[in-house]
């Protein structure tokens, strides 16, 4: 039985706290300087000069001040493209791919660097992903984009600002702050395949200081999935409701707390695979779940020069996993065999993080130092046709790590940030063939110097980052393979960005080159399923001698007119791996590295046609690439083709009417594949694929949405 009762006591915890905070202090709230989006469309004033903090970096300076590549997605923005979930954004960021296998793009991949797939084998995520202060990595559906901010991206390692999981870079998600005023919200869509979102938001003050905000989303959809054996299009259904409550209190004139709780209730299909890549043929469909709940606290205090700040989080998430793994149905053909793969998975993290920064005035030195702790335990229970028993496993991570920032000013136009983290990483794995424990410490660095040359600044910076050791847990794999090393690199970067034409135009450019130490790399090896002919993978991760990524990263506006605004965002990337053997004893000398297409492209046009009728245009580019590192099948180059038609009338209460279409030309999109193994017991199990998952297809809808302030 797939259960809900956890989440309820989680979240009410919070609730309760907030609600007894109400009566214990009677202070103004403390104002909230929220930073805004250069890459929103729609702007009301598209030539302001806009504060935009990133909230993922150490010093939470501005995003034109950082001296590091860094891509913010404002809500206008995450509006105009209909999103849902955050694989929706992801054709908006230079060198940003995801890869799905699952009922949602779950999967990230910054500079060719992530994971693709999650069976069996516990992961250390190469992509640091948030909610907020929350650490959700590894757990990609939980990525929705209900009452978001901004959602930021930093690319290149980060293991300085979040520590193991973030050796590729860090993906985001900002919620909305409340307000002190009453703000309401209403949001109503339909789109074809009986797609649905319902959402609302309401924030006010309770008292002088005390502000809540609550929203909640539904999202549901058939999918675009056609079943044939069973004559039915949802199997590959979307099922999504997500509500958050966010509370700030303003303790006494220096002192605040912000209380946040989550609820997720995700109950999606999953089929999605086929073996001639058109209808499925599956008798026992798939599933994707997740039902959790998060929640998280944080206390902030100023005095003199310097403020402190102490955040903790607690997440409780039940995730299950599974699918028809021979696609087809009893009595397909004699040869054929019938077999259900299926993953759940108990997942507890709770974290403290604990930062002392300086607050001086701009243009002096400062600095920041910090400890954080986190404890995660996973419990999986794998249950297959196959087996004569389940599998289980249990897998128990704690990390203990202190860092600090400095920032040295040189002059009144040039700045060193130097930065460290060292961290101590302990697990403890176990299932029924034994147990193992892998202990390290594991050091990060950078250090960046920025010039501000007129209106621009120019940077250059050197990072390490590191992922942590891992287990293989596949028992078939050989004894020396069941676990790999940690992996480190070496990032440099050189750039600049800044503003032309008297701030019409805006460029934000970087080159990287980065250099992988012990690359963790995946392999799997076939195996057969008893005499049927068809196979089985065993997943393993094993270290490449080398791996190098290098390229640039664009991103640039212009406002043509007063009433037209242009933006593109451009990304080149070579990525390269090899030098070390395979589970089978295949050398595998350098080769590209899988997910990384060599040049992605965003492009943006927001024309406004009159004072209430707006037109917005973007397009999405990205070469080809390779789908896995163990066979050749690619996805092939595509251009989508977005568009929305907003008709708005402004006022205390405002409302607006909104046309759009996805993937005008309805090109075909591989978010997955997999090649060189047989599935298809109609051909003697010769054929070798390739087999594709797809992604969004031509979707019309219209969108009604209502404010009140």
């Amino acid at each position: 039985m797939y259960k809900t009762s956890k989440k309820v006591s989680l979240l009410l915890t919070p609730i309760a706290i907030s609600c007894s905070l109400l009566y214990a202090s009677s202070l103004h709230a403390m104002q909230v300087i929220e930073g805004n989006d250069s890459s929103q469309a729609g702007r009301d004033d598209l030539t302001s000069v806009e504060r935009i903090v990133v909230t993922a970096d150490l010093s939470q300076r501005d995003l034109s001040e950082l001296p590091a590549s860094a891509f913010v997605i404002g809500e206008a923005a995450i509006n105009s493209r209909q999103a849902r979930h955050i694989q929706d954004i992801i054709g908006m960021v230079p060198n940003l791919n995801f890869s799905s296998g699952a009922s949602r793009g779950k999967f990230l991949q910054i500079r060719g660097i992530g994971e693709r797939s999650q069976f069996a084998e516990p992961i250390n995520p190469s992509i640091g992903l948030f909610l907020n202060d929350i650490d959700i990595s590894g757990i990609g559906g939980l990525a929705t984009v209900n009452d978001i901010r901004q959602i930021e991206v930093l690319s290149g390692p980060q293991s300085v600002a979040s520590g193991a999981n973030s050796i590729g870079g860090i993906v985001k998600l900002v919620s909305n702050a409340p307000s002190d005023d009453l703000f309401a919200n209403v949001n109503i869509s339909y789109g074809q395949f009986n797609e649905s979102r319902l959402a609302g938001t309401y924030s006010n003050a309770l008292s002088n200081n005390i502000s809540t905000r609550v929203s909640i989303q539904q999202t549901k959809s058939d999918g675009f999935i056609k079943n044939a054996f069973l004559n039915t299009d949802d199997t590959n259904r979307i099922d999504e409701t997500t509500a958050s409550i966010i509370t700030s209190v303003a303790l006494n004139a220096v002192s605040s707390l912000d209380i946040s709780a989550f609820t997720f209730d995700i109950d999606n299909g999953y089929d999605i695979f086929s073996l001639d890549n058109a209808s499925t043929l599956a008798d026992k469909p798939g599933f994707d779940r997740v039902d959790a709940s998060a929640g998280s606290l944080k206390y902030n205090y100023r005095f003199d020069q310097h403020k402190l700040q102490v955040s903790a989080y607690l997440l409780d998430a039940q995730t299950e996993y599974g699918f028809d793994e021979d696609w087809t149905f009893v009595g397909i053909h004699p040869d054929g065999y019938s077999s259900f793969d299926f993953y759940q998975r108990d997942i507890k993290r709770t974290g403290l993080d604990i930062k002392l920064a300086s607050t001086i005035a701009r243009g002096q030195n400062s600095y920041l130092l910090g400890a954080n702790i986190t404890d995660s335990d996973e419990d999986l229970l794998r249950q297959n046709t196959f087996f004569e028993s389940d599998y289980l496993s249990t897998y128990e991570r704690s990390n203990q790590s202190v860092f600090g920032q400095y920032v040295h000013v040189l002059n009144d136009k040039t700045n060193i940030t130097s930065a460290g983290r060292v961290e101590r990483f302990n697990t403890d794995f176990a299932d029924a063939v034994g147990s193992s424990n892998i202990s390290d410490t594991l050091v990060a660095a950078s250090l960046a110097l920025d010039y501000q040359l007129g209106e621009n600044l120019v940077f250059a910076s050197i990072s390490r980052g590191y992922k942590a050791a891992g287990y293989n847990i596949d028992a078939r794999l050989a004894a020396d393979s069941r676990t790999f090393d940690p992996e480190y690199n070496m990032n440099y970067e050189i750039g600049v960005k800044g503003r032309a034409y008297d701030g019409l135009a805006t460029l934000n450019l970087t080159f990287f080159y980065m250099q992988r130490d012990d690359a963790q790399v995946s392999d799997s090896v076939l195996f057969a399923i008893d005499d049927t002919g068809a196979s089985s993978f065993a997943d393993a991760i094993g270290n490449a001698d080398t791996g190098t990524n290098k390229g640039f990263e664009f991103s640039g506006t212009w406002d043509i007119a007063g009433n037209w605004y242009l933006q593109t965002n451009v990304g080149y990337l070579d990525a390269t791996f090899g030098g070390y053997t395979k589970e089978n004893g295949e050398f595998v000398g350098i080769q590209q590295q899988a997910h990384a297409p060599k040049y992605t492209a965003y492009l943006a046009s927001n024309w406004q046609l009159s004072n209430s009728v707006n037109w917005f245009v973007d397009i999405d580019v990205k070469d080809d690439f390779r789908l896995g590192i163990n066979h050749d099948v690619r996805a092939p180059s595509t251009t989508v083709i977005n568009s929305e038609l907003t008709w708005r009338a402004m006022g205390k209460h405002a409302y607006s009417f909104k046309l759009w279409v996805k993937n005008v030309t309805d090109k075909a999109i591989v978010t997955r594949g997999f090649g060189s193994f047989p599935n298809d017991p109609r051909d003697g199990y010769s054929t070798n694929g390739p087999y594709f998952q797809f992604g969004q297809p031509r979707q019309i809808g219209v969108t009604f949405n209502y404010d009140w302030e």
